[in-house]
Order: structure tokens, then C-alpha cells, then sequence
């Protein structure tokens, strides 16, 4: 695995103009990340400004986009999974600290010092040594990013839709299968949130598990859901991304109740500007179309807020480009 020399790690000036974009950007503790085909960005979310950026050579990696786009971060480090493995880069500045070589087929989440990826199997990796805690078979090709917390990790298989579920020392405690293509879960308040594709293109579902056993609590149908959409889960709402017949809508549902009807349904008027969704709890963000390739004019951005929540909080921030 090639590491960073200090010619490739280096502050930048912001600049106005084009960048391309891969997947989901993050923003964590007043820094927004972007990862595009071969360079790593950190940015300011405020004006767009440039605070440093990696880049890797382009005969540095096998396959050409080695790079899985879903990025994430702990207090001191960024991390950074890939095709021949994975990477710790040091948030400050981007040095990177230490790399594990163990190709990875999707992005990885970070959580009580532990990162979690799965490659050909499920690996918990410590983030201060770089060194693999345990590893579990997962047996499938075809599994998504996990989501966990400090007692469990559930990834999906998104082709067969099983919902698997590892307490933190590896022991498997549960699977779910939803028989139709799944995208990744997301955990919030006990509960699992599984995106499904039954029919892809043309219709989706909303579920949500039990995080102890598995048991189904609810689940409602939605409109076609994004290929790398994750639910992002606020205080008072669930926001997913469409595409498909509904491509470019981003849909709200109450997490408040059980009930079938969806809270909302927003259609920006220039959604291909949308970049994505910021929970005020997660600090998650969530790419929002596809087709929406670039990050134009940084310093040009502009945050947009729904109204306040009944608990008195902005339950989201939808970042766009003008």
C-alpha cells in the first residue's frame, strides 16, 4: 500500500471553480472532507476555503478507482478504505499515520476506537496501533458499509438483502433477511434503519429493526431509493435519497411514530445542486443525486436550514452549490 510522501500532502489556497466529487462528503468538527478519484480534500463548510489536500499518483493503485468514496473520522484521524486496504490520515494536516493491508469492498465507520471494514471479512481494527483487533467470515461479495456503536456493527448484503448483526467482540448476535436489494443501515436510538430496493428504480422501503434481536419494528413504503443512499436519522426525521422515476427527491418521514405516511416530500427547485444532508446529531452527510458531479464555485456555498424542531434544534442543513 503506497504511503503519503510530503510532497503530496500540502495546504492549498481556495479557489473558485470546478471540482469532481465521488460519493459522500463529510463534515465533522468544522471541517468538511471530499474525497474525488485520487485526492482527498479538506475543506472549510463555511466559504469553501482550502485547508489541505492529498493526492495519490495515479500508477499507485491497481484498479482505477480504488478508492471507495464513503469516508470516515474519530477525533484525531480520517480514514480512508480502499481497494488494497486501509488508511489513517491525520486530520490536522494529513499525514498519514499508519495503513492496513487488507483489501476493503466498501466504505468503513470509526467508533470507540475501533474502525470496522469489510474486505473478506468483517474486521475491527484498532485506530491508534493500525492493528486488526478480530476478524469474522462474512461470506458475500456484495456487503455495504457498516453502521455501529460502542456494542454492535451491522453491515447488509445488498444483493441478497441479509441484515447481519456482531456485538464488538466479534460474536454474531443476529440476522435479518429482507429477500430484496438492500442499501446501508444506519443506527440511531436502538433501532436499525434498512433503505430496500424491491422493485429497483421504481419502489422502496424503509425498515426498522430491533438493534437486541432483529425484530422488525415498522417498516413503510417510499418512493425508489438511491444505489449509495444511507438514512440519515435527526432528533425528529429520517431523510433518505431517490432515484429512478423519482430521482433528485428527497423524502422525510416522522421518527416519532409508526405511522405509514411520510411527514414530506421536499423537491428542490435546482436539486442537482444539492450536495447533501447534515445531521445536526450524526454530522453525517448524505449524497442526495448522482448526477451531481461537481462542487462548484466553493466559495459561492450557502447552507440552507429547515425550520427549527419541536425540541427547539434544526433537525438538518442541505449544502448546495450555486
Amino acid at each position: 500500500m503506497p504511503a503519503v510522501s510530503a510532497s503530496q500532502v500540502r495546504p492549498v489556497t481556495a479557489s473558485s471553480g470546478q471540482r469532481r466529487i465521488r460519493g459522500t462528503p463529510l463534515l465533522n468538527s468544522g471541517t468538511l472532507y471530499i474525497l474525488d478519484r485520487r485526492t482527498l480534500y479538506a475543506l472549510s463548510p463555511t466559504d469553501g476555503g482550502d485547508r489541505w489536500m492529498v493526492t495519490y499518483e495515479e500508477d499507485a493503485f491497481d484498479e482505477r478507482l480504488c478508492l471507495h468514496s464513503e469516508l470516515a473520522v474519530d477525533e484525531r484521524r480520517i480514514f480512508i478504505s480502499a481497494c488494497d486496504g486501509l488508511r489513517a490520515l491525520r486530520r490536522s494536516d494529513g499525514e498519514q499515520l499508519w495503513s492496513v493491508g487488507s483489501p476493503l469492498r466498501s466504505g468503513v465507520t470509526a467508533v470507540d476506537g475501533r474502525v470496522y471494514a469489510n474486505g473478506d471479512d468483517l474486521l475491527a481494527i484498532d485506530t491508534e496501533a493500525g492493528e486488526i483487533a478480530w476478524q469474522v467470515p462474512t461470506g458475500g461479495e456484495h456487503l455495504t458499509r457498516p453502521a455501529a456503536t460502542e456494542d454492535v456493527v451491522v453491515f447488509t448484503n445488498r444483493v441478497d438483502g441479509v441484515v447481519t448483526a456482531f456485538d464488538t467482540d466479534g460474536e454474531q448476535r443476529w440476522t435479518y433477511r429482507t429477500e430484496t436489494e438492500t442499501r446501508s443501515p444506519t443506527i440511531a436510538d436502538g433501532t436499525v434503519y434498512v433503505a430496500t430496493a424491491p422493485v429497483p428504480g421504481r419502489e422502496g422501503r424503509l425498515l426498522a429493526l430491533d438493534i437486541e434481536d432483529g425484530e422488525m419494528q415498522w417498516n413503510v413504503e417510499t418512493p425508489s431509493l438511491k444505489r449509495g443512499t444511507r438514512p440519515v436519522v435527526d432528533a425528529d426525521a429520517i431523510y433518505i435519497g431517490c432515484n429512478g422515476r423519482d430521482n433528485g427527491r428527497l423524502v422525510v418521514r416522522s421518527s416519532s411514530s409508526y405511522s405509514a405516511a411520510f411527514s414530506g416530500v421536499v423537491q428542490p427547485r435546482q436539486m442537482r445542486s444539492i450536495i447533501g444532508i447534515v445531521s445536526s446529531r450524526s454530522t453525517t452527510a448524505m449524497s442526495m443525486n448522482c448526477s451531481s458531479r461537481s462542487l462548484l464555485g466553493m466559495r459561492e456555498w450557502r447552507g440552507t436550514s429547515p425550520p427549527a424542531s419541536n425540541t427547539g434544534q434544526t433537525p438538518a442543513i442541505v449544502y448546495r452549490s450555486t
